[in-house]
């Protein structure tokens, strides 16, 4: 069973021969500071091609003291997260390596440094017993593993926040710190100082002179993301919001800036993005449904919402959407999966260019004003549109959202990329509601024809929202124009 907290602390390099400051005054009346000491072995793996340190994670399984056991260190903003396992396991625990499945995709994770740490602590617990942080003078000793050996040996003082702290307090201690001849670490941790190396970095173009900067900067950007999606998925926080948008504008590009592209990688990924998309969508459909009928709920008067309405939705679509939830889930482990996320790093570092990516950099705009072009002569075909008005006005909303994302991209080399993505998003926003109209009407006539053939049930309510969501429909094709 894995455990997980957030991890608060800030790192000071000190030379052997500092003494470090006296801290029980920091205690509030009635606290006090606590004195401990340990040995700690931490046994750090990763895979050889260091697929955890490029992430910047951490893995080690610790021998000694009060958290023995493996833990696993994500960055969290100025923080990071620690997931633990009390296992005693020498191999790391199954439940461990399918968090970082979608890193290491399969490939195995081996010890690569042991360090060792003499540890002294001093614990300030407010009045009533609560942490307020933890000093740790560590005294480390480090050996590479595998290849050639590197052995190295330093002094460190780990300040951790506890959960009576706050951040003046880890300010008041660092400058105490600091005063007494310490100096803030430039390491983010002791691994990194024991491979004595910075952590290997994706490339990044430096300046954005040609289309292939340009467009190895954003498709790198986005590919980050939904890696970082498919570990948040893998933790139990899914962000299928954020991981669905850096799909879309993956998407966007490969169908966008398809010229500059190599066709069969490209069709290849658009492909599997799809495929992943599709269930991530049915997860997060429901829930903006569910938020949507929630709202309209509380809009209407108590006296025409008849029967438990609200507590039947929101059974019907938390369901619904914790099945396709599930689902979701079960297809990361398949071939397929770990497959699409290969894939995405090799389009990190080795995008499908094909020719024409060495022009300036400028040029990027062409395709993005082909992109505002398509955008407004599908508009023009829904205005005009007849019996295929619903998928006119569909296939105009994902050209808004293509016109929009090209221009994003371009945005760093083209100065009216700006107005063009304000444009797109305008009218994105407004066939955006429409398709939630559309996609409300439809579950409502569902959900309607349900509850009128279960007991204390009835439909009315149902088709009430129903009647107002194409009240609303109506509304904003009569904005655009549509005809109809």
């Amino acid at each position: 069973m894995l455990s997980r907290h957030t991890e608060r602390e800030d790192k000071f390099t000190v030379a052997d021969d500092v003494a470090l400051p006296g801290l029980d005054d920091l205690v509030s009346p009635g606290g006090q500071a606590v004195t401990d000491s340990f040995r700690l072995v931490n046994l750090y793996h990763d895979t050889d091609e260091r697929d955890l340190r490029q992430a910047r994670l951490t893995l080690r399984r610790r021998t000694g003291g009060p958290d023995a056991g493996w833990q696993l260190k994500l960055p969290a903003g100025p923080a990071r997260t620690e997931v633990s396992s009390r296992s005693r396991a020498r191999t790391v625990p199954s439940a461990l390596a399918a968090v970082v499945l979608g890193l290491t995709r399969g490939r195995p994770l081996v010890p690569i440094a042991e360090l060792t740490t003499e540890r002294a602590v001093v614990r300030l617990l407010d009045e009533g017993g609560v942490l307020l942080a933890e000093v740790a003078d560590d005294r480390v000793s480090s050996a590479t593993l595998g290849g050639e050996a590197r052995l190295d040996h330093w002094r460190e003082v780990e300040v951790e926040l506890g959960p009576a702290g706050d951040e003046a307090l880890l300010g008041r201690i660092g400058h105490r710190l600091v005063e007494a001849g310490a100096s803030p670490s430039t390491y983010g941790s002791k691994l990194g100082r024991a491979l004595g190396a910075p952590a290997p970095r994706l490339p990044e173009p430096a300046e954005l002179t040609t289309v292939a900067d340009v467009l190895s900067r954003y498709v790198s950007t986005q590919c980050a993301e939904i890696v970082a999606g498919d570990l948040a998925l893998r933790l139990g926080e899914p962000q299928v919001h954020r991981t669905r948008v850096a799909i879309r504008r993956l998407r966007s590009t490969l169908r966008v800036f398809a010229p500059l592209l190599d066709p069969e990688p490209s069709l290849r990924l658009d492909t599997e993005l799809r495929w992943f998309a599709g269930l991530l969508g049915e997860v997060r459909d429901r829930e903006v449904l569910l938020e949507r009928l929630q709202g309209q709920l509380a809009d209407l008067e108590p006296e025409l919402v008849l029967g438990p309405v609200a507590a039947d939705l929101d059974v019907l679509l938390t369901g619904e959407a914790a099945q396709h939830l599930r689902a979701a889930r079960e297809s990361l482990t398949t071939a397929r999966h770990l497959e699409l996320l290969e894939a995405l790093v090799r389009w990190q570092t080795e995008p499908a260019f094909a020719e024409g990516v060495g022009a300036p950099a400028k040029e990027v705009r062409v395709l993005a004003q082909g992109a505002a072009t398509t955008m407004r002569r599908r508009l023009k075909q829904a205005l005009r549109a007849g019996d295929e008005q619903e998928e006119r006005l569909h296939r105009a909303r994902k050209a808004a959202k293509r016109a929009r994302y090209a221009a994003e991209l371009a945005e760093p080399v083209w100065s009216r990329a700006a107005a063009q993505v304000s444009a797109a998003k305008d009218l994105q926003t407004q066939l955006g509601e429409h398709q939630d109209s559309a996609v409300s009407v439809v579950f409502l006539r569902r959900a309607g024809a349900a509850a009128g053939g279960r007991s204390g049930r009835n439909g009315f309510t149902y088709g009430l929202l129903l009647a107002r969501e194409q009240q609303r429909a109506a509304a904003i094709r009569a904005a655009l124009g549509v005809a109809g």
